[in-house]
């Protein structure tokens, strides 16, 4: 059994909820401070923590220490690593403020040297370690963290760090780009497909450019698409290609032409998906389209549940559906469609555990400054 702390990112409950979905056996302490406790059989390491989209750092925790036995723990976590050359580290604290990471890394360098040991710290204005940063030391050094819970420190060091560049290579050098669809971030699809708890085969019913099939096939699922639009299909085909080939995976994807509201003859475990947001991501809606936008949406939605409720759909159902910024700073949701969606049958299940003080469990939303449409998160299990 081994302790791991996980750094949230800018959405905390995504964070948290995919955590829960992809390691239902593990044991958690949740921290108001930006970082989730777990324990786990489960070994986390660098290829491990590529498949999460929602935190951005983990730990191995190895030390507990009260604040003065802090700096002679920290210093025997970097005298294991430590072989007769120069050491570069870093040190990354959280639940404590980050202005007295200087004094601790200045306290740090004294024990160190009193122990002989050559050493770097690359903290930048003796601030927390950033991916870049890390990215400068791996291989050849190691970056430490100490959380501060109620009573001490935990102190470890650093397993997995959310990989920017490898996002960003998926992301932007794919060779097929829709801009007039919303374009799903790598690391939202990887959250939806942890969400949905399966290790079996995933249908995206509205994959578009394929943004959540390939994210499938890096964490090693098996995927199934489909689009109703013929270029669209083709596009996510020349994507996939492109990902096979650029990253060496050996497992494939099918991909067909489907309206999603028609019967699918095909086996499938579980279903993830964003589907038509409405709108573009960075226009505000037209307070005159507005009835019209909504009803066509609703529309789309319902008639692809009854669809799943034809089928006899029993698997879990993990979606991302849009809501809207209006230019007064209001919000409209699809409340009036998810209430059908649960009078059709299918039940809304929490996103997150029982522990957590959160007024809604059953919605995440998902969304930018710079943004008009957001994504409402939600899944269904057919009752």
């Amino acid at each position: 059994m081994s302790t791991y702390l996980f750094i949230t990112g800018n959405h905390p409950y995504l964070s948290i909820a995919e955590l829960y979905g992809r390691y239902p056996k593990a044991d958690f302490q949740f921290n108001a401070d930006g970082f989730v406790i777990m324990e786990s059989d489960f070994e986390i390491d660098q290829a491990e923590f590529n498949r999460l989209g929602g935190s951005l750092k983990c730990a191995n925790i190895l030390y507990e220490s009260g604040r003065d036995g802090l700096i002679n723990a920290i210093s025997e976590l970097l005298l294991a690593h430590y072989k007769d050359t120069k050491l570069d580290y870093g040190l990354s604290i959280y639940g404590y403020p980050e202005k007295q990471l200087r004094p601790i890394l200045l306290e740090l360098k004294k024990e160190l040297k009193k122990k002989e040991i050559k050493s770097r710290f690359i903290n930048n204005e003796f601030q927390n370690i950033s991916a870049a940063q890390y990215k400068s030391i791996k291989g050849k050094g190691l970056e430490v963290i100490a959380a501060k819970t109620d009573n001490e420190f935990l102190i470890g060091e650093t397993v997995g760090m959310q990989d920017i560049d490898f996002y960003s290579k998926r992301d932007y050098g794919k060779p097929f780009r829709d801009m007039q669809m919303g374009m799903l971030p790598p690391k939202l699809a990887q959250i939806l497909i942890n969400l949905s708890g399966v290790d079996g085969k995933i249908w995206d019913p509205f994959c578009g450019s394929g943004t959540i099939i390939m994210e499938g096939l890096l964490m090693g699922k098996e995927m199934l698409g489909t689009d109703i639009s013929e270029s669209r299909v083709e596009g996510a085909k020349r994507n996939i290609e492109w990902l096979k080939n650029e990253f060496d995976i050996k497992s494939d994807a099918e991909l067909i032409v489907h309206d999603a509201t028609k019967l699918l003859d095909k086996k499938f475990d579980a279903i993830v998906f964003e589907g038509d947001l409405g709108i573009p991501h960075n226009k505000y809606i037209d307070p005159s389209k507005l009835e019209e936008v909504v009803d066509h949406l609703d529309e789309l939605y319902v008639r692809f549940f009854e669809n799943l409720k034809t089928m006899k759909c029993n698997k879990p159902i993990v979606c991302a559906l849009p809501f809207l910024r209006t230019y007064n700073s209001g919000e409209v949701d699809l409340g009036k469609t998810i209430q059908k969606i649960e009078k059709m049958g299918f039940k809304r299940t929490p996103l997150l555990p029982d522990v957590i003080q959160k007024p809604d469990m059953f919605v995440l939303k998902y969304i930018r400054e710079d943004q008009a449409v957001g994504r409402a998160i939600y899944r269904f299990q057919m009752i």
